[in-house]
């Protein structure tokens, strides 16, 4: 039983302090102010965290760790030729399903390393992140060039496409804060993938 209330007193720290960090950013809150919404001491969160930037990764852990998860996939598809798939016009609406679901899935927590963890340890982590995806992207492409040349017109450089990447990731961040609904997301993100793999064609008919 002690082992229970444990655990349940560490989730609703937890949750306390995301509503904390929501409302005033990872600079702005305070142990004490979480402390005083659960009617407890601030040294009994420091019992579970050691300090507010522990406490502040405690809060969007499982959303750091579906991150390190894609990462690892990313780079295990690399060291197998066969999964390098060409992504097409069509497939990329199943890609952009799946970040969708992911928003809607991790929407506060990706707005707390978006716009609130100013001068935590997570301040860059997604920018940091989308770096990173953006040079495994163009490993990808450069192994997939190797394995089938008789597909490519042209060898995109490096500069550019990690340059692509980062403004796809842009776009979703600038999602990501704003308020919206699935409907809204499947409809931006679709602009999004639409314009990257068919540029003003989708829109101009020239």
């Amino acid at each position: 039983m002690p082992q229970i209330l444990k655990e349940e007193l560490k989730e609703q720290i937890l949750s306390a302090a995301k509503k904390e960090f929501l409302t005033k950013d990872f600079q702005n809150a305070s142990i004490r102010n979480i402390a005083k919404s659960l009617s407890c001491s601030a040294g009994n969160i420091y019992n579970y965290f050691e300090n507010k930037d522990a406490l502040f990764l405690a809060t969007v852990q499982e959303t750091i760790s579906e991150f390190e998860e894609a990462r690892k996939y990313i780079e295990t598809t690399l060291k197998d030729k066969k999964t390098l798939i060409y992504l097409n016009f069509d497939k990329s609406k199943a890609y952009a399903n799946l970040i969708v679901n992911f928003i809607l899935k991790h929407r506060e927590n990706l707005y707390l390393l978006s716009c609130k963890s100013r001068g935590s340890q997570l301040e860059n982590f997604l920018d940091n992140w989308a770096k990173e995806y953006a040079k495994l992207e163009y490993k990808s492409i450069t192994l997939k060039a190797k394995g089938h040349k008789e597909l490519f017109k042209h060898l995109p450089s490096q500069f550019f496409i990690e340059n692509l990447c980062l403004f796809f990731f842009d776009c979703a961040k600038s999602l990501v804060e704003k308020d919206l609904d699935e409907k809204q997301l499947v409809k931006y993100l679709g602009e999004i993938f639409s314009f990257i793999y068919q540029g003003w064609e989708y829109y101009i008919d020239f």
